[in-house]
């Protein structure tokens, strides 16, 4: 019985530790992962994909409206007529934890 219940212990505190490597990514590593780059770049905007800069820009002091964006739940404000092209890629930002969509925000807004 002691070696069962140091077994579930054991267990137990790898799913613990599983999960913090996962939660909490940094908004860079975020956008890393979900490879925003290859269509979002730093500074130079394209006519169809604005830059992160813009991106800045335009959601300055509007963080919540990012989040609400990158969760399905706002509209874009930065070329909205593009809507569309991004849809898919929604579907990856709205499966993120509420913190890594937060962290995302922040590195888009540079804060």
């Amino acid at each position: 019985m002691k070696h069962f219940t140091m077994f579930l212990g054991a267990v137990a505190m790898l799913f613990v530790f599983a999960s913090m490597s996962t939660a909490g990514e940094s908004g860079e590593a975020v956008f890393k992962k979900l490879a925003c780059g290859s269509c979002h770049k730093m500074e130079k905007s394209s006519p169809i994909n604005p830059s992160v800069a813009e991106i800045a820009k335009a959601y300055s002091g509007k963080k919540e409206q990012m989040v609400e964006y990158l969760n399905g739940n706002s509209a874009p404000i930065v070329k909205p007529e593009k809507e569309s092209i991004m849809k898919g890629i929604l579907r990856k930002t709205q499966a993120l934890s509420d913190e890594d969509r937060e962290a995302l925000a922040g590195y888009l807004l540079a804060e």
